[in-house]
C-alpha cells in the first residue's frame, strides 16, 4: 500500500514538473518571439523616424525605401501583414501615430508598380519660358528662325535651310500646271431642293475645261438663276435662265472669253442680242443691249469690247442678262464670273 502510493505521488509530481517545465518553455519562447517582435517594431520605428524628419527633403526615396525594407524583413511574412494591418487602425487620426500607421502601411502593404511616365521632356518652369521668349524675339528672327525655334526642329535633328527667291522661282515654273478637268464635267453636285427644273436647266456645277474667263462688266447682282417672281409683270414661279447685272447705260460689255460670234438678233423679250461660242460646247449669251458691236461670225478675244449695256426689250432699267452654256445645257453663271458688292 505504501508503495503504491509513493509511486502514485511520483507520477503526480513528475506530471506536475513537466507542466511546470512546459509552462516555462512557452513563457520563455513567447518571451523570445515578443523580444524578436519588439526588436523589429524598434527599427520600424527608427526607420519612421528617419523617413518621417526627412519627408520634406527627400520624398522620392519613400518608394526605393520602402523596396529595401521589405527585403529585410522578407523572411518573416506574418510580422510584415500585422505591421500593415497595425498601420491601417494607426493611420486613421491626424498625430504622430497616424504618420506611424501610414508608413507601416506604405512599407509593409500591397504595393502598386509606379505610373512609368510618358513624358519624354521635363516642361520648364513658365518664367523660363518666358524668358526664352522675351530673348528670342528680342533679336527681332526672320520668318525662318521664327518656324525652327517654333518647330523645334533641332529636338527632332531637323534643320531647317531656307530656299534663294531664284530657286524657289525656278521650282515652281519647272512644276507642271495641274490638269484641268475636261469641259462638261461635274465639278459640284448642288444640294438644291426646290421645285423641278425646266429641262436643259441644272444647278449642278460643270467644268469649263482650259478656257480662260473673265466678268463681261463689273456690276452687283440684281437677280439670280433661278425661279423667281418676274420683275416687270410679278408673275410666279418664272424660271431665269441667266444672271442680271447692273451697269449704267452705254457702259462696255467684254467678252467672256476667246470665240467666235455665232448668231446676233433683236426681239421684245431680249432686246438687242448676240451669242458667243467658245469651243469645247461652252456658249455665253448677252441681253439688253444698246448696241451690238460684232457681227455673226466674227472672231474675238477675251476681254474685247463686244457690245454696249442697255434697256431694250423687257427690262426695268439698264443692265445685262448673261447666260452659260455647255452645249444646251444652261448653268449658273454665278459660278464662273464675280459680282460687285452691294
Amino acid at each position: 500500500m505504501y508503495e503504491q502510493r509513493a509511486r502514485a505521488a511520483g507520477r503526480a509530481g513528475g506530471t506536475a514538473g513537466r507542466g511546470a517545465g512546459n509552462h516555462r518553455s512557452r513563457r520563455q519562447s513567447g518571451g523570445g518571439r515578443e523580444r524578436v517582435l519588439l526588436g523589429q517594431l524598434v527599427v520600424c520605428l527608427a526607420l519612421f523616424l528617419t523617413v518621417f524628419l526627412g519627408r520634406g527633403i527627400f520624398p522620392g526615396r519613400m518608394v526605393q525605401m520602402g523596396e529595401e525594407v521589405r527585403e529585410v524583413i522578407s523572411s518573416d511574412f506574418d510580422f510584415r501583414e500585422a505591421l500593415a494591418e497595425l498601420g491601417g487602425s494607426l493611420a486613421q487620426g491626424d498625430t504622430v501615430w497616424s504618420d506611424l500607421g501610414e508608413f507601416c502601411v506604405q512599407v509593409f502593404g500591397p504595393q502598386e508598380e509606379p505610373a512609368q511616365s510618358v513624358s519624354l521632356l521635363t516642361p520648364p518652369e513658365p518664367q523660363s519660358i518666358l524668358s526664352e521668349e522675351l530673348s528670342f524675339l528680342g533679336g527681332y528672327p526672320d520668318a525662318l528662325s521664327r518656324t525652327e525655334h517654333y518647330m523645334k526642329g533641332e529636338r527632332l535633328g531637323v534643320t531647317l535651310t531656307a530656299v534663294p527667291a531664284e530657286e524657289q522661282a525656278e521650282q515652281t515654273a519647272a512644276e507642271p500646271e495641274p490638269e484641268a478637268l475636261p469641259a462638261g464635267a461635274v465639278i459640284q453636285i448642288s444640294d438644291y431642293d426646290g421645285p423641278a427644273l425646266p429641262d436643259n436647266y441644272t444647278m449642278d456645277r460643270l467644268s469649263l475645261g482650259t478656257l480662260e474667263t473673265m466678268a463681261p462688266i463689273t456690276g452687283r447682282l440684281t437677280s439670280g438663276y433661278g425661279y423667281r417672281t418676274d420683275p416687270v409683270n410679278g408673275a410666279e414661279g418664272d424660271f431665269h435662265g441667266g444672271v442680271d447685272i447692273a451697269g449704267s447705260e452705254g457702259s462696255p460689255i467684254a467678252a467672256f472669253a476667246d470665240g467666235v460670234v455665232e448668231y446676233t438678233g433683236e426681239d421684245n423679250s431680249y432686246g438687242l442680242y448676240f451669242q458667243i461660242d467658245h469651243g469645247n460646247g461652252v456658249k455665253s449669251f448677252y441681253a439688253h443691249c444698246s448696241e451690238v458691236l460684232v457681227r455673226k461670225g466674227q472672231s474675238v478675244s477675251r476681254g474685247d469690247t463686244v457690245a454696249l449695256v442697255g434697256s431694250t426689250g423687257n427690262v426695268t432699267g439698264p443692265h445685262l442678262h448673261l447666260e452659260l452654256k455647255y452645249g444646251s445645257m444652261h448653268l449658273n453663271p454665278a459660278y464662273y464670273v464675280e459680282f460687285a458688292a452691294d
